[in-house]
């Protein structure tokens, strides 16, 4: 066996155990399969190489077309493992695999059974085999030319449309496939075409390089920092070189003065140099990893001499602004980020939240707090590992089932929408209390095994450095709210004086208004029915009159749950698109044919705007008893003049709608009170006697229910008033599942 057959052999078992290690790690998944393929047909083309070169002439011929055989395989496979990777190509059938196979069948057979690919072969004495090409090797040629290409278009395209580890997997498999298939075209398939022979071996070796970075890449779902490959080549090429010189040079050395390397007194030396040697070795690679760190690679010797600073700086702080302030910067900095935050967990708020502590480069309008039950929490705290987005799509594809594959594509959609590339968990006692939020490299680089391993030490220590600065903060909290207690117990006395005088005046409206607004209708109910029982009224007048007693004390009772059910609450909404012009519109016609407008002659009408009013986010039938209690106020507490309705645009987000009457107006005093419950205006019992003095506060609910604000303008008495509230416009938001990720309007603190 010569050298380039030992060559080949090292390949050919180097490809064997990485097409093993692919095809055991397959789980079902098709593109490890076909890759596996893939490899496996590499592997048979070394073992076809190295039959031809070193077979018998009787069998150079045999030899030669099982190799050309073995070489159609390998561009097919690849062909179908691009079309399954990164993520199985829809509509890619069983029919499209049998008519893409039909070419490399033909070949094939023709290869086998015919003269038409490799007419004859033979040996030569100390010169490679030649090789006698029949009349359609050149459509050989072409079927291998052409499916390589179309597997590097593939990569192309994916290419172009992923990003992140996704990306670089498929750089590093196009590069490696290129290169190894460029070099085995030239010398496997041109170069023989004109007769020259000497490099036909060389093709089959230099697919280790290809396979193995490939493999790399399927196996562990991410691939190298290309800067961290070159380096550690660089340093193990280097410690080779320096073993193998020691090696020739022990040999030249046993051979001159011992007269050969198996000598007792060589194999006596022997033992004393081998130690010595692994001490040299281990000290030559400490200092060519240092030179190549300095003087080849400075920003990646920087990079991690910065993040190892970060990380001892963290220990020696308490103050939690600075904590956030130093990981954030740094981190953004170092690794050339477009973006970094720290999201940290809120108690104090039901449910819990992860708020902003520190966001660069975020769109905050986004709203990146975190609801503490959703997928993502839940998933960082049971991994307690770094998360990227772009194996978001891996893992879905790997999921065990369909709602875990679901999750995981809404998880990946949250991220997109929040602008994360990889989310750090920050683990205290087996809890999550935070979570470090990064974009993408500047650079379009994925985040290596390296960065995230690097990470996941920054976010230990991070949590240590947090927690510990956490709990002085509650420490220095508590202490000062320990000096505060004496004059807020000081103070709590007159303001509870105080408390208990509004609650009696609370108290006084309520029985007036229930007095009122109870007694009433019961009256009537009570008056009806005498004057039926009299004989006085008709059955049909009394029933008349009793429905609208009872329709009256219905819609009051309904105020006062409405009331108590937002006592201390936000009000349940269900958003969905709102088109408030239309709603206003026929609002305003029910409005005009009121009794009390028609008697007063009041105008009741909306001015139209410049702008096309846009639909709303808010939900639809609760905003409609909105803008109807205050266009009912408006004509209530009119006595002549008019009630119009106008369009405002707040910035981007917010549509402003507008009630405005020539009506009593509102006194400074009734302003103070005007939106809590059971609170009428002076002049407001004369003109509305039946007001509950809920409308306004029910309404101011609703309103912040609904993410807006509800406000009065009034210059005075007997000089109108305005009222307005703000709701979000329609962007296409989505109402979300409960339980996963919930987009809260952000609150910085």
């Amino acid at each position: 066996m010569d050298f380039q057959n030992i060559l080949l052999l090292a390949v050919t078992i180097i490809n064997l155990i990485w097409g093993i290690l692919i095809l055991s790690q397959s789980k079902g998944k098709k593109e490890n399969i076909f890759f596996s393929l893939v490899v496996f047909s590499v592997v048979s083309w070394s073992i076809a190489m190295m039959g031809y070169r070193w077979a018998s002439n009787n069998y150079t011929l045999i030899w030669c077309r099982f190799l050309y055989v073995t070489a159609v395989l390998i561009p097919l496979f690849f062909l179908f493992f691009n079309y399954l990777f990164p993520k199985q190509k829809e509509g890619f059938k069983i029919q499209q695999a049998i008519f893409i196979s039909l070419p490399a069948v033909a070949l094939i057979l023709l290869t086998i059974f015919s003269d038409t690919i490799i007419a004859n072969a033979y040996r030569i004495p100390h010169q490679e085999n030649k090789i006698i090409f029949g009349s359609l090797y050149l459509f050989y040629v072409a079927y291998i030319v052409g499916y390589f290409n179309w597997s590097f278009f593939h990569l192309i395209t994916n290419y172009k449309k992923y990003t992140g580890v996704i990306k670089a997997q498929i750089r590093y498999i196009f590069l490696g496939a290129f290169m190894a298939s460029f070099v085995a075209m030239a010398t496997n398939l041109l170069l023989p075409w004109f007769n020259y022979f000497v490099f036909n071996w060389f093709g089959q070796f230099s697919t280790v390089l290809w396979v193995s970075f490939t493999s790399y890449a399927i196996i562990r779902y991410r691939l190298m920092d290309i800067r961290i490959i070159v380096r550690n080549v660089a340093v193990y090429f280097g410690i080779s070189l320096i073993a193998y010189g020691f090696f020739y040079f022990l040999i030249w050395f046993y051979d001159n003065f011992f007269g050969g390397s198996y000598s007792l007194i060589a194999y006596a030396v022997g033992l004393i140099i081998a130690p010595v040697f692994v001490a040299i070795l281990l000290s030559v690679y400490r200092l060519l990893l240092f030179v190549a760190n300095k003087y080849l690679f400075s920003s990646l010797s920087s990079y991690q001499e910065t993040m190892a600073k970060l990380i001892k700086e963290l220990n020696y702080s308490i103050d939690l602004q600075k904590i956030t302030d130093l990981i954030v910067n740094t981190i953004k900095q170092t690794m050339q980020l477009n973006r970094a935050g720290v999201l940290l967990l809120d108690k104090s708020q039901s449910p819990d939240l992860y708020r902003i502590a520190k966001v660069i480069g975020f769109n905050e309008q986004n709203g990146i707090s975190l609801v503490r039950d959703n997928f993502l929490t839940k998933y960082l705290e049971k991994t307690k590992l770094p998360l990227v987005s772009d194996e978001l799509i891996l893992l879905a594809r790997d999921a065990k089932s369909k709602k875990e594959q679901e999750s995981f594509e809404r998880l990946y959609e949250h991220m997109e929408h929040i602008e994360a590339s990889l989310c750090l968990p920050l683990i205290s006692n087996k809890k999550l209390i935070g979570i470090i939020v990064l974009g993408l490299k500047t650079s379009g680089d994925a985040y290596s095994k390296e960065d995230l391993e690097l990470l996941d030490i920054l976010a230990n220590q991070a949590s240590i450095a947090i927690n510990n600065a956490q709990q002085y903060k509650e420490i220095q909290e508590f202490n000062g709210t320990l000096k505060q207690k004496v004059t807020e117990q000081t103070e709590d006395i007159t303001k509870k004086s105080q408390y208990l005088q509004e609650l009696l005046e609370m108290k006084s409206d309520f029985l007036r208004v229930v007095n009122h607004q109870l007694n009433t209708p019961l009256s009537i109910i009570k008056s009806a029915y005498s004057m039926v029982k009299e004989g006085t009224f008709s059955a049909d007048k009394g029933f008349e009159y009793s429905s609208g007693g009872l329709q009256r004390l219905d819609d009051t009772v309904q105020d006062f749950w409405d009331a108590y059910e937002l006592e201390g609450n936000k009000m349940k909404m269900n958003p969905a698109q709102t088109d408030i012009e239309q709603a206003v519109n026929e609002l305003i016609k029910e409005k005009e044919k009121m009794q009390l407008a028609i008697e007063r002659k009041i105008k009741v009408s909306v001015i139209k705007p410049t702008f096309k009013i846009p639909l709303a986010w808010c939900d639809p039938k609760k905003i409609v008893h909105v803008i109807s209690n205050l266009l009912d106020n408006a004509v209530y507490y009119t006595r002549e003049g008019s009630v119009t309705v106008s369009y405002e645009l707040q910035g981007n987000n917010l549509l402003k709608v507008n009630v405005k009457d020539t009506g009593t107006g509102i006194s400074d005093e009734d302003k103070k009170r005007l939106f809590q419950k059971f609170s009428r205006g002076v002049k407001s019992t004369n003109l509305h006697p039946d007001g509950s003095g809920l409308g306004l506060y029910i309404a101011k609910k609703i309103i912040e229910g609904n993410d807006g604000e509800l406000t009065c303008f009034s210059e005075g008495v007997d000089k109108g008033a305005t009222f307005s509230f703000t709701v979000p416009i329609y962007t296409n938001q989505k109402p979300v599942p409960e339980g996963e990720f919930d987009y809260i309007t952000m609150d910085q603190n």
